[in-house]
């Protein structure tokens, strides 16, 4: 397989933005399954750009050997049937065939000609077979086969990203750059999709799911704190290797710090006696002795200082790719009635389907529920109905009157303006906002951009922050983790675990869902 290749690689966009990649020198193998993490903001995304030419370095050289196809991307077509608006992400195939037929048509030697040069593309990029190619892969994908017929248009979210994954690997040449294909993914959906790119040629992808990349990827590139490494394994593998790694240094550290600890007291007790030493002296009597004894402590001493610098300069380059994590704390209000909401036999309407099939369900003091199910079964719609978004065709909804809701949205697009003046308007203090944003990693100048210009992982980090804040006793959240990175993830999970909040969750991520959750509404 062919070798991509960085060298030297800068780039950054224009003020007041920092550097995102500074001299970034790597080698990717197209054979590799290769999973990209890192924190939000990272470069995660401007290295997808850069390696399929979207973006161009402003320093340094980029070798791509093969083809990139970026995902997500959008069809050539979108008001067809699934099955054409597949194959035309393929190639154009539809056209290829007009071509030819006209050509035929014509009949004379140069139609002939220029038939046998399309003729000759069409069945090198799999032409013939290439419907029989998307139905193989849509059963892979888990589709089932009469979705091909339908509209595109009619697709649910989770169903586009399935569609649009097989034209990456049914493109033939081409190297897959992957981008967070499990947005919106339900878990069953999610499976499928990490089962069939464990089955694929080499791609790179971006993903915060820690299941599904254990389920796909044989590498892992990292963009750390201090460093970007690759290593070989899945992302447990590189998981436990980074854990490890940091516990050794944590024990090198303290290590250290009892050296230094000991050669400053030695340090303080030679300075202290060469002094001592120094005072003691008699004029002409003493001769040079005293002095001499007090010149070599005083030596000694400035040695053990050297010492001391170099330790701690040793304790400077430890744990530099440790994520900073700042404590977080929630707002929920505290007591209440056990029982905080109660659902009977709950249906919702939402056009002309019918929802949520007579759910009935009680949300008790402490529950965490997980609401699971496929994509379109009405999730969101029972948080919209808990709301009072939208109203119950049949069944009821009792709740105390005193009873505050906070709900976080799957897709925080209502944020609008200068992020100050949305905290001013909730009444929310700028400083405790601050600090919770920045021990997601965001911080600095993003609190002078409009929020239009955020992007989605610090949109949701906003809207996650303002519910962590809010004096709630039940928090309503719509797909909590998506965009989110990982060690972002890992600090959510720590503070629920915590200060155990109310929580009714919609959530896709089993790996979360498994750890948070004391129960599981299933749709």
């Amino acid at each position: 397989m062919a070798l991509i290749s960085l060298e030297n690689i800068s780039f950054h966009y224009e003020e007041p933005y920092s550097p995102i990649f500074e001299h970034l020198s790597l080698g990717i193998d197209t054979a590799w399954k290769t999973g990209l993490v890192g924190r939000n903001g990272r470069g995660k995304t401007t290295l997808l750009n850069l390696l399929c030419g979207r973006l161009q370095p402003t320093a340094g050289q980029r070798s791509m050997p093969v083809e990139p196809f970026y995902f997500p991307y959008l069809p050539p077509v979108e008001d067809r049937p699934t099955l054409e608006v597949i194959r035309a992400s393929v190639a154009p195939f539809d056209d290829w065939e007009r071509q030819m037929q006209a050509l035929l048509e014509a009949g004379d030697e140069p139609s002939l000609a220029a038939y046998g040069e399309v003729a000759a593309r069409f069945e090198q990029l799999g032409g013939y077979r290439i419907d029989e190619d998307i139905a193989r892969e849509a059963v892979l994908l888990g589709l089932d086969e009469e979705l091909l017929m339908r509209p595109f248009s009619s697709l649910s979210g989770g169903e586009r990203t399935r569609a649009l994954i097989a034209p990456l690997f049914l493109r033939r040449g081409c190297f897959p750059l992957i981008d967070e294909p499990t947005n919106h993914l339900d878990m069953a959906g999610r499976q499928a999709l990490g089962e069939y790119l464990a089955h694929r040629n080499g791609f790179l992808l971006v993903s915060h799911d820690r299941f599904f990349l254990d389920l796909c990827t044989d590498h892992i590139l990292s963009l750390n704190r201090a460093d970007i490494r690759i290593n070989q394994g899945s992302f447990s593998t590189w998981k436990g290797q980074m854990e490890r790694e940091e516990e050794t240094e944590r024990r090198t550290q303290e290590n250290l710090k009892r050296e230094v600890r000991i050669l400053e007291q030695a340090a303080r007790q030679r300075r202290l006696w060469s002094d001592r030493k120094e005072k003691s002296k008699i004029g002409a009597y003493d001769k040079g002795h005293v002095g001499h004894l007090a010149a070599k402590m005083m030596k000694k001493a400035l040695t053990t200082e050297r010492r001391i610098r170099d330790k701690l300069d040793q304790k400077k380059g430890l744990l530099e790719n440790r994520e900073k994590e700042r404590v977080l704390k929630l707002g929920a209000e505290e007591g209440g009635p056990e029982i905080l909401l109660a659902l009977d036999g709950a249906r919702v309407r939402l056009g002309e389907r019918s929802l949520l099939d007579g759910l009935s369900l009680r949300v008790r003091r402490g529950d965490r529920l997980a609401v699971v199910g496929p994509n379109g079964c009405g999730k969101t719609s029972l948080l919209r109905a808990l709301c009072g978004e939208l109203d119950l065709v049949s069944g009821s909804l009792a709740m105390p009157a005193h009873i505050r809701l906070c709900r976080a949205h799957q897709i925080p697009l209502w944020q609008r303006g200068l992020l100050r003046d949305l905290l001013a308007e909730g009444g929310i203090e700028e400083t405790r906002f601050r600090t919770l944003m920045a021990s997601f990693g965001v911080e600095g100048e993003i609190f002078e951009r409009p929020l239009e210009s955020f992007s989605e992982g610090q949109r949701k980090k906003v809207d996650l922050c303002r519910s962590f804040l809010a004096p709630a006793h039940l928090l309503l959240w719509d797909e909590p983790l998506n965009y989110l990175d990982l060690t972002s993830r890992e600090q959510i999970e720590k503070v629920i675990l915590e200060f155990e909040p109310t929580l009714l969750f919609v959530e896709h991520d089993r790996y979360f869902t498994e750890r948070v959750a004391t129960d599981v509404i299933h749709l």
